[in-house]
């Protein structure tokens, strides 16, 4: 079988990497055709760039593959990007495609409408699209394919009932980084997942959906950490990384199995890393153990400096003291600290977004980052937005199609949109600047939001985090130069 993974964007995809790494260990030829997509949903939409890698040569790409079976993996803010490629590929092929991932997982009922989808896979993918692809092979009966919806020849949908988690996540290959490595779409710091699954239930994480297909099962699944380390080396080896970013929602959870990487990972891979963290989940012990262990930086969600509308709303139980003592270990142990806040939620009042202006400057974090709250499909909080009447199906329409962005715009119908807009537009800046200029600052959010608050978010970009932008920017014409090379068949 001959499989062509699709993607957007210039970060690797750790769902298609472990779905190529297992087809490939069965035999099966596997390979992504990737959209940078920096012309069309980078910091700064760039169309002069779609001139270097356009959508007919990323077809003409597609055709030369010949594949029997093309995949993609979709968050919901990409929606429409897959979209309109999708319905692109199949004028000029007639081959099946499946779609999985987050959204499809989510809206099944609206992604299968879709024309130019054939099958949609729920929840983890790896023995559903090895099924799949040895039943085609074979010219076999696909329909009854757990986890997959699948239409068949009269467009009737076949629903499939959920198969268990995978619990052993070391029974699986390791992620086949190479087809994003071809197109330099690998960063200097490498993404790295150790687990599965949040412990968590915040009302406006998609983890808190995810973890209700599962009622009987442990969601939280962890890799061995011989596992961790062995394909840890490899890529030392192989890439020479910088350092690596533990992607996990949570990084340390298990004290055994963090002591045991602990040893390992200083003797083995002593590489400067990254990692994610709670407010809750921080004291001394954990945090040393993280300084000795390489940890560089930590990212730390805390959301709004209000307790009452955290607790309330978001299912976020602590309170602002424990918060900036948190703040105050990390950077005690001289890691940098990047903390993580959203602004736009139901029911928040504008003194409610000065809370966390005024928490933000006392947590004194390295950098902090800002969005506006996004309802997902089917999450806690959206549907509360629903039976509060911040969506209307208008608005409701508009999410299950992926359109807005949490980093842009805010999609409730919300009296106090603009003031969120604001806050997330000056918070980061406000964090890095000088006392001088957070006087002006603080008077800016007196005036409405407009073309200003829009020129200094562009403006701010590079400043924010400085070393991932410079990174970033560096990695640009090298993944536009690869991806043209490859696209630029004779």
């Amino acid at each position: 079988m001959r499989i062509l993974f699709f993607d957007i964007g210039e970060i690797d995809y750790k769902g298609i990497e472990i779905l190529s790494a297992v087809l490939k260990q069965k035999g099966h030829t596997v390979d992504l055709l990737l959209d940078p997509g920096f012309g069309k949903h980078y910091y700064l939409k760039l169309p002069i760039l779609n001139k270097f890698i356009s959508d007919s040569l990323l077809l003409k790409k597609a055709v030369s593959f010949n594949p029997d079976l093309i995949g993609m993996s979709i968050v919901t803010n990409n929606f429409q990007y897959f979209r309109e490629f999708g319905l692109k590929l199949k004028e000029v092929m007639n081959v099946p495609i499946i779609v999985g991932g987050i959204h499809p997982t989510s809206v099944p009922e609206e992604v299968i409408k879709e024309s130019w989808v054939d099958m949609l896979c729920i929840g983890d993918g790896e023995e559903a699209t090895l099924e799949l692809a040895e039943k085609l092979e074979n010219k076999q009966d696909y329909t009854n394919v757990k986890n997959l919806w699948v239409k068949d020849k009269n467009g009737d949908v076949h629903k499939n009932t959920l198969r268990p988690l995978v619990k052993d996540l070391d029974m699986h290959p390791f992620p086949d980084r190479s087809i994003y490595g071809q197109y330099g779409a690998l960063s200097r710091r490498i993404r790295f997942m150790t687990g599965r699954g949040c412990p968590h239930n915040c009302s406006f994480c998609v983890n808190s959906f995810r973890k209700n297909l599962y009622p009987e099962e442990r969601y939280l699944r962890k890799r061995s950490v011989q596992n961790v380390i062995s394909e840890l080396e490899i890529l030392k080896k192989e890439y020479k990384p910088k350092g690596i970013r533990f992607e996990d929602d949570v990084f340390v959870l298990d004290k055994k199995w963090f002591r045991e990487f602990k040893e390992e990972y200083t003797k083995k891979i002593a590489l400067p890393f990254h990692c994610y963290i709670t407010p809750s989940g921080v004291n001394e012990e954990i945090i040393r153990d993280l300084k000795e262990c390489g940890c560089a930086s930590i990212a730390m969600g805390i959301q709004s400096g209000n307790e009452a509308l955290r607790s309330r709303i978001m299912n976020r139980h602590y309170s602002n003291e424990k918060v900036i003592t948190a703040a105050q270990i990390i950077r005690k142990a001289s890691i940098r600290l990047y903390a993580e806040y959203m602004f736009g939620f139901p029911d928040e009042s504008p003194e409610n977004m000065h809370e966390t202006f005024m928490l933000s400057e006392k947590v004194h974090a390295h950098n902090s980052w800002a969005g506006i709250f996004y309802p997902y499909p089917k999450v806690e909080l959206t549907q509360y937005c629903i039976k509060h009447h911040y969506i209307d199906e208008k608005v409701y329409n508009d999410i299950i199609t992926g359109k807005g962005s949490p980093h842009t715009q805010s999609l409730l119908n919300h009296l106090y949109k603009d003031e969120a807009l604001k806050y997330k537009t000056i918070l980061p800046l406000y964090s890095l600047s000088p006392r001088f200029i957070k006087f002006f600052l603080r008077k800016l959010l007196k005036y409405k939001y407009g073309w200003l608050y829009k020129l200094i978010y562009i403006f701010s970009i590079p400043l924010l985090e400085k070393r991932e932008f410079f990174y970033r920017s560096i990695r640009l014409p090298i993944i536009l130069f690869k991806t043209h090379k490859l696209l630029n068949i004779k």
